[in-house]
């Protein structure tokens, strides 16, 4: 198994929960881990047959394909030669977030301020100012939509405390 630094969320956070979600077993437990410094790196060495397995983000094979026939000399393309064996909660990378204890937020400020967002995401002139940050636009959250990020910070904490 290829993974990244134990504080990346797709590289081993996120796998190491589903891994324990999955089979009662996280990263820590497998015995023939090993940590790669890149995606590139990872993706060479499963082109090279160093690794079987590589953890990495949902649209990573997009990012190598060319590669995987130019710079890692596989003759079939990335589609054919890997599959995906599993797939993780979605990890959230940004958030609009607000603070519960500041004195003008209110509920009407927060409704006032998904609104907005919301429609700044509806626009054509909207969407071309978010794009700088690869937003596509935003929706409103629930509390409960963060329960794997709680998840993933209790991991970190416990792998910190070690």
């Amino acid at each position: 198994w290829s993974v990244m630094g134990s504080s990346s969320p797709a590289g081993y956070i996120y796998p190491s929960l589903w891994l324990q979600d999955h089979y009662e077993k996280g990263i820590t437990d497998l015995a023939n881990a090993v940590q790669s410094d890149s995606y590139a790196s990872a993706f060479a060495r499963l082109a090279s047959g160093q690794v079987d397995v590589l953890v990495t983000y949902a649209d990573a094979r997009r990012d190598y394909a060319e590669r995987w026939n130019t710079e890692f000399n596989r003759e079939g393309s990335i589609w054919e030669e890997t599959g995906v064996i599993g797939v993780t909660a979605p990890i959230y990378n940004d958030t609009v977030s607000v603070s519960k204890s500041a004195p003008n937020m209110d509920a009407d400020m927060i409704a006032a301020l998904q609104e907005a967002f919301i429609n700044i995401g509806n626009t054509p002139e909207g969407k071309e100012v978010i794009a700088i940050y690869s937003h596509n636009g935003y929706q409103k959250a629930q509390s409960s939509d963060y329960d794997n990020e709680r998840a993933a910070q209790q991991l970190i904490q416990e792998l910190t405390a070690n």
